[in-house]
């Protein structure tokens, strides 16, 4: 009867420690798992372009969306975690009213000067989103009182406009 016993608890130990490894197995797994499917739903967010008809379609938090001037349209954003890329078409006129609104210093108005592309970058692409840039763009360069910059080059032939914003 003893090696009954002796085989009974040889057997509930083994049952025991198989138990807990897998339960350390199944954790682990649950663990690795959870941080595969956040590191997925970042790149979804953070690592792809996305297209919008106008302003009102763009579903980033207000302080990305605020950065593109309403009247916008045909707009491609692509978004990381401290910055944001865009291009659309915006008449020169609205695109300097959006920004002397925007960018207003104590009232008295937009600080940056409207000056032309540096010759060497015509008919280059332009940041991430390849923007080819034409040779009568001109550029708004933007500082918000947080320190955060924003470049607007903009093509006032044609309206398109591509955009660099960092913030945090």
């Amino acid at each position: 009867m003893s090696m009954d016993k002796e085989f009974s608890a040889s057997q509930s130990t083994k049952r025991q420690r198989s138990s807990l490894v897998s339960w350390i197995l199944k954790g682990t797994a649950l663990f690795f798992g959870f941080w595969v499917v956040v590191a997925i739903l970042l790149f979804w967010i953070y690592g792809t372009q996305t297209q919008h008809a106008n302003r009102n379609s763009i579903w980033w938090t207000a302080r990305g969306r605020g950065l593109i001037p309403p009247g916008a349209t045909d707009i491609s954003l692509e978004q990381d975690f401290l910055d944001h890329y865009a291009t659309y078409k915006i008449t020169e006129k609205d695109l300097k009213n959006f920004l002397n609104q925007r960018f207003a210093e104590d009232g008295h108005g937009f600080s940056s000067e409207r000056r032309p592309i540096d010759p060497k970058r015509i008919d280059e692409p332009l940041g991430r989103l390849d923007w080819v840039v034409p040779a009568q763009t001109v550029v708004y360069s933007c500082y918000s009182s947080n320190g955060t910059t924003h470049t607007y080059y903009h093509d006032p032939k044609t309206g398109q406009t591509y955009q660099e914003s960092a913030y945090w």
